[in-house]
């Protein structure tokens, strides 16, 4: 087949957008090695929730979560004049599986990490709310069944792929670290989330070469939503784990309060 660029921009990817190129085509590599299970097994799923309890049972020893808890906290307390919070759902893209098939302790541990901090913000948004625990909608293709009978014994949904999309409107958090350019372009198709929590614009610098990776040419408009997120939203950098990187480059975004007020 003959070389042709023609509808394809040559583009210089950042480091970050480098380091989670290959973080991807690893954990991809690691998470095939067999068939998935083709029933539940509930001492897997026992297991999975221990070892959720065991992060979490020891959250403030690796993780900020009064700092994520503040920004959340401020955010809901401009909308309580209302008598209600800004969030009515949440959705949650591409965290990981956590019955990983080699039982890769470190993927494992980054989805665990994801999964704690997107607990506390749900957490925190309903107590300030005043309203019922969330039922966070999760989309994640590389879940076998027993990722989604631990998901599902917390009390959340698990949707088919491109499901989760429909879900998002102007009053969805959006959740989603280290996601390809072509989830977030498909979680922001619509209305745009009062919260987006994701990875940077500046995680895919444009800048022509003569020879590195290549990007369909609608990327910029694919990429459109998240420019508008980044240049209106009040920003925030998320708060790392100790010693890790299960955060590295991600954002909060927050819709101003007066414009969603006005939405």
């Amino acid at each position: 087949m003959a070389d042709d660029d023609e509808g394809w921009t040559r583009v210089r990817p950042s480091k970050w957008a480098n380091r989670l190129q290959s973080t991807n085509k690893a954990a991809a590599n690691l998470a095939n090695p067999g068939a998935k299970p083709t029933t539940v097994s509930p001492a897997v799923v026992a297991q999975l929730e221990r070892e959720l309890e065991s992060i979490r049972g020891d959250l403030d020893a690796w993780f900020p979560q009064a700092e994520l808890r503040g920004i959340f906290s401020a955010y809901a307390a401009a909308f309580s004049e209302h008598g209600q919070g800004p969030v009515s759902q949440i959705v949650c893209f591409g965290i990981g599986c956590f019955d990983h098939p080699d039982g890769n302790w470190q993927a494992k541990r980054t989805s665990y990490c994801q999964l704690a901090a997107l607990l506390v913000i749900a957490e925190q948004l309903a107590t300030d709310a005043n309203r019922e625990p969330y039922q966070i909608i999760f989309q994640e293709p590389a879940f076998n069944l027993n990722d989604v009978a631990f998901i599902e014994s917390l009390g959340h949904m698990v949707v088919e792929a491109p499901k989760g999309s429909d879900f998002i409107d102007c009053n969805t958090l959006f959740y989603g670290p280290h996601l390809y350019y072509q989830l977030y372009a498909e979680a922001l198709q619509g209305q745009l989330p009062v919260v987006y929590v994701g990875s940077g614009i500046d995680s895919w610098e444009l800048k022509p070469l003569p020879s590195t990776h290549l990007l369909p040419r609608n990327f910029p408009v694919t990429i459109a939503p998240l420019k508008k997120i980044f240049s209106q939203y009040q920003r925030f950098k998320f708060p790392e784990v100790k010693g890790g990187v299960a955060f590295h480059g991600t954002y909060i975004c927050l819709r101003p309060p007066q414009a969603q007020l006005e939405a």
